[in-house]
């Protein structure tokens, strides 16, 4: 096999020429090409780190000041997991040079308010269940388009171990038995798109196609059966026996 040192001289430099245009073009060899975040890839990062700035704290109220079990369970599960996730996510922005924030976004600051403002420990468990189980229901969704359409592997998987972890957290927090299903996020009302009316057509076309064929396909039938009857007509009667001549009389030809 010939190496690099085997080639004559002025090829040489040509060589490391042309990989230092390819490992410029394409990034290092043996890596994905596309690596780089789209907006979306990059929103569903921060959203999951304001998550975590929020709901980290509230989880730990829960186990202080939760008034069920249940609650002070949830409260705990969703704290240890957000800190999981939480490293994940500092992870992925690390690789990524993501800037992610340090503090909650107003909405969530007013939540924690209202928990820490909470008159009685009754009070808190409604509070803490229905502010977590709304604000999942939003992220949930965010997460669910980013797994589905990104084109990064590393955000794939980040996506996949997001999604599993809120749509628990949901379920955890509705077994509290404390959610008002009316503060839910309502969801997305459907719209036709271009991929439903795509498919709408091609329905559309293939049921005139088949109406076609049936309409087609019987004529072509019944012209075949006519045509089949006239044969065997003309065959029956070419089958039948010309009838003896009657003699002649005398003085008659017979022609």
């Amino acid at each position: 096999m010939t190496s690099a040192s085997d080639l004559p001289r002025p090829v040489r430099p040509l060589l490391v020429l042309l990989i230092a245009a390819v490992v410029s073009v394409f990034g290092p060899l043996g890596e994905a090409h596309a690596q780089e975040l789209s907006a979306a890839d990059k929103n569903l990062i921060v959203n999951v780190k304001l998550a975590g700035l929020w709901e980290m704290p509230a989880g730990m109220w829960a186990q202080e000041r939760g008034k069920s079990k249940r609650t002070r369970e949830v409260g705990r599960t969703l704290m240890i997991d957000h800190g999981r996730l939480d490293t994940a996510t500092h992870a992925i922005a690390d690789r990524f040079g993501i800037a992610l924030p340090a503090e909650p976004s107003d909405q969530q600051s007013a939540w924690l308010g209202e928990m820490k403002a909470a008159r009685d420990d009754t009070e808190f468990d409604r509070i803490f269940a229905n502010r977590l189980r709304y604000a999942h229901g939003v992220l949930f969704p965010v997460i669910a388009q980013v797994r589905a359409g990104t084109r990064n592997d590393v955000v794939r998987d980040y996506a996949t171990t997001a999604n599993q972890a809120v749509l628990r957290h949901m379920t955890l927090l509705e077994s509290t038995g404390v959610v008002d299903q009316s503060l839910m996020p309502e969801a997305p009302v459907p719209q036709s798109n271009s991929a439903n009316a795509a498919m709408d057509v091609g329905f559309g076309d293939f049921a005139l196609g088949l109406l076609l064929a049936v309409v087609l396909g019987g004529g072509l039938f019944l012209a075949l059966r006519a045509l089949r009857g006239k044969n065997t007509r003309t065959r029956d009667r070419a089958a039948v026996p010309e009838p003896d001549p009657v003699p002649s009389a005398p003085g008659e030809i017979n022609v």
